[in-house]
């Protein structure tokens, strides 16, 4: 039951359940959850785990997890807002609690450009610089300035810019696993001012062919029009979208690919060729696939889905299976996109 507490009026939740926090919709239960709005709440939660002995979690959005099980401590869950814009510089500074859609809208409403493909990526803002989110030839990192972070260890504030946080494909500095967690406050990004469209992504640039000069709005709309064919609503299939990182092989594990099917889609990567995840779970018949309440999609086989009353545990176990299936038919390795919460 929620009450308030101390002297910020911390907002907390004791035996929470976290399904409505989740874009899985799955069950699972914490110690309890704090909202947090402002430093002084989360000050003051640290401070009320730290005197229990209570692990942490940071949870922003909720679309890029799944439970697996209870989490035997407190959730910190990001809830708090504010954008900053500087049209003449094009710099523009976001809280962490900011919805990472409702930016990219807000701005091209304000004649800023560069973030327009990543369109519809699901979550908060803080999420986005820990493993560097990007869609269709853009990543966080090209518009990337720097962030606060707050160290749960310390409770000091630091501020990281971009070589700090050690940018990669889907991954940076602040994804690497800590026994307690490094919270993002806020970051700072430098946009466009001039329209500058990428449609380095061939699926980008087949749904603009018609158009022959696009401007970022129509961009954003063609982004918005294939994430929604390709990916389910999680408001009403439960999914965290694309559940593994497309894996990056050598060129000669390619080469051998190519001996066994005659062009298999493929990206240059700076560690050699990039290979789609979902055309190698197809081929491996998980498109549309089902096992019980959990299941894949029949759109993508990229994302799992919860079809109704699938537990994290079960999601989890088709997870690895189709991790499995794909090491033994390819002999690559496919690494979760979502992070998994498992509990002994």
């Amino acid at each position: 039951m929620p009450h308030k507490t101390g002297r910020c009026n911390l907002n907390l939740t004791y035996n929470a359940e976290l399904k409505p926090y989740n874009s899985f919709g799955v069950s699972a239960k914490a110690t309890c959850l704090a909202e947090i709005h402002a430093s002084e709440d989360l000050e003051q939660a640290v401070e009320l785990a730290d005197s229990n002995d209570l692990p942490l979690l940071l949870l922003g959005g909720g679309t890029n997890v799944l439970f697996a099980g209870d989490f035997p401590g407190m959730v910190l869950l990001m809830r708090n807002r504010g954008v900053e814009i500087d049209r003449e510089s094009g710099l523009i500074r976001i809280a962490a609690g900011e919805n990472w859609h409702d930016l990219v809208q807000t701005c091209l409403k304000n004649s800023l450009y560069g973030l327009e493909n990543m369109a519809l990526i699901p979550g908060s803002t803080g999420a986005a610089p820990v493993q560097n989110i990007g869609a269709y030839g853009i990543e966080l990192e090209s518009f990337f300035v720097e962030l606060d972070l707050f160290d749960c260890n310390s409770g000091n504030v630091r501020t990281m810019n971009r070589k700090d946080c050690n940018f990669s494909y889907r991954d940076s500095i602040l994804k690497q696993p800590r026994p307690r967690p490094q919270v993002v406050c806020s970051l700072t990004l430098q946009l466009l001012r001039d329209p500058t469209p990428n449609l380095s992504y061939p699926t980008l640039a087949k749904e603009l062919e018609p158009i022959g000069d696009p401007t970022p709005q129509d961009i954003f709309k063609a982004v918005c029009q294939i994430r929604r064919r390709r990916l389910p609503d999680p408001t009403k299939i439960g999914n965290a979208g694309s559940f593994f990182k497309n894996p990056v092989i050598p060129h000669n594990e390619f080469e051998q690919l190519r001996t066994r099917f005659d062009s298999p889609p493929s990206f240059p990567a700076k560690e050699g060729i990039k290979i789609p995840a979902g055309w190698l779970l197809e081929q491996c018949g998980f498109k549309g696939y089902t096992k019980g309440e959990a299941g894949v999609s029949e759109r993508h086989a990229l994302v799992l889905i919860n079809r109704g009353g699938a537990t994290g545990k079960e999601l989890h176990q088709l997870a690895m299976e189709m991790q499995a299936r794909v090491q033994s038919e390819f002999g690559i390795t496919l690494e979760p996109e979502v992070r998994v919460i498992c509990t002994a």
